[in-house]
């Protein structure tokens, strides 16, 4: 017994190796790798190596710990953000997988990695930093934020590492992904980015459109709602139509397709995403719907992608709304039935409201044919090749669409 004793213990510090300190010091970054992949996205730490890791944490010290959890979470991020992904994402993956706390630390991560990059932001990406509150180091100008993030969170510097590590294991799983917005690789002046500025008859359609939206989400009554969205459908439809010939006949601007992320999530995630694929596929938008990560990548052009996002946010208020509105629902038996009924309602919501938008887009489409006295198939069909293609050159052209 003795003899097989000493063999497990020579053959665990051979698998483990030696550290910088010398023969029998375990590699500390190893260590943290090797148990970010055991743990996986959301798994528990195998005790075994969490043990070894923590043991290799106090010998190394907590300043030390620190320095090395900075520089292994500033190059993965450095990687992640090189193979498409954005702040605001990843932070959504951690909190969906590991909790809040979790996305807290990522959030400090992120800060953290940004001193790294160098080259100022896009504006989008400012934009999301700024939202999680990771434009500016909070702990000061030191590169170890581990120890401070745990006296602010009132724990150990050895289980804020824990966090550190369980945090790390859903980084290192992220898959590359379509990149909407330049990487920090790419970043430079003309890059900045400023907002699509809207022309003075679009902003008083928009106007238009932003009361209708508004008076539909604050009715009691479902039909009048639905005819108010309807109407703002026809007017973002024409709007778009109107956009379309100008830029055909070279007397507007022409603007390539874009792609856009937008997370949905729980309660009833994939019901929501059928919402939201109707309302683009009446608004001549591809819908391609990532399940495990629970995002949907619209293509389009940006006049198109505004007015799903206003329809789809209204939408989504008024559906919860008269979701809500129904109560709790029971059975004979007197068993809850309420998450399967507001399950159905989402998809028989959206079914109903994919009708009313086709046959608004329907109308835009004749009156402006009626109006200019010619056929606009062509142009219309021309703006969903350029869609397409765009699908084609990216990766979300090999996902699911719905």
């Amino acid at each position: 017994a003795k003899k097989r004793k000493a063999t497990r213990s020579s053959q665990r510090r051979s698998t483990y190796g030696s550290g910088a300190g010398g023969p029998g010091r375990l590699d500390l970054r190893w260590l943290v790798v090797a148990t970010s992949h055991a743990a996986g996205e959301r798994g528990a730490l195998p005790q075994d190596l969490w043990a070894a890791t923590s043991t290799a944490a106090v010998q190394r010290g907590s300043g030390g710990t620190g320095l090395l959890v900075d520089e292994l979470f500033c190059q993965c991020l450095g990687s992640i953000w090189e193979e498409g992904w954005q702040p605001a994402e990843v932070v959504r993956v951690v909190r969906r997988r590991r909790g809040t706390d979790h996305a807290d630390l990522c959030c400090t991560a992120v800060a953290a990695s940004q001193r790294t990059l160098g080259a100022s932001p896009p504006r989008p990406w400012a934009e999301q930093l700024a939202d999680l509150g990771a434009s500016e180091p909070w702990w000061g100008t030191g590169r170890d934020w581990l120890g401070p993030w745990a006296l602010r969170h009132g724990t150990s510097w050895v289980e804020a590492l824990e966090m550190a590590v369980e945090t790390f294991a859903v980084l290192v799983k992220l898959p590359v992904t379509e990149a909407l917005l330049p990487p920090p690789s790419a970043w430079d002046a003309s890059v900045a980015g400023t907002p699509r500025s809207a022309s003075p008859a679009e902003e008083a359609i928009l106007k238009k459109v932003r009361a209708l939206l508004a008076k539909a989400e604050s009715t009691n009554f479902e039909h009048e709602a639905a005819a108010l969205t309807a109407k703002a459908q026809e007017l973002m439809a024409r709007n778009a139509i109107d956009e379309a010939v100008a830029a055909d006949s070279g007397t507007g601007r022409r603007d390539a397709p874009a792609a856009r992320r937008v997370a949905i999530d729980d309660p009833y995630a994939g019901p929501k995403s059928k919402l939201l694929s109707v309302v683009a596929s009446a608004n001549n938008v591809r819908a391609v719907w990532d399940d495990h990560y629970a995002l949907m990548t619209l293509v389009g052009f940006e006049a198109d992608l505004d007015t799903v996002d206003m329809l789809f946010t209204s939408l989504l208020m008024q559906a919860s709304r008269a979701m809500q509105a129904k109560g709790r629902i029971r059975d004979s038996r007197g068993r809850s039935r309420t998450r399967s009924f507001r399950q159905s309602f989402f998809v028989a919501f959206g079914q109903r409201i994919h009708e009313r938008l086709v046959m608004a887009a329907h109308q835009a489409r004749e009156t402006a044919e009626r109006d200019l006295g010619r056929s606009l198939l062509p142009v219309l069909a021309g703006r969903m090749e350029e869609v397409d293609g765009c699908c084609r050159q990216c990766s979300v052209g090999t996902l699911r669409q719905v």
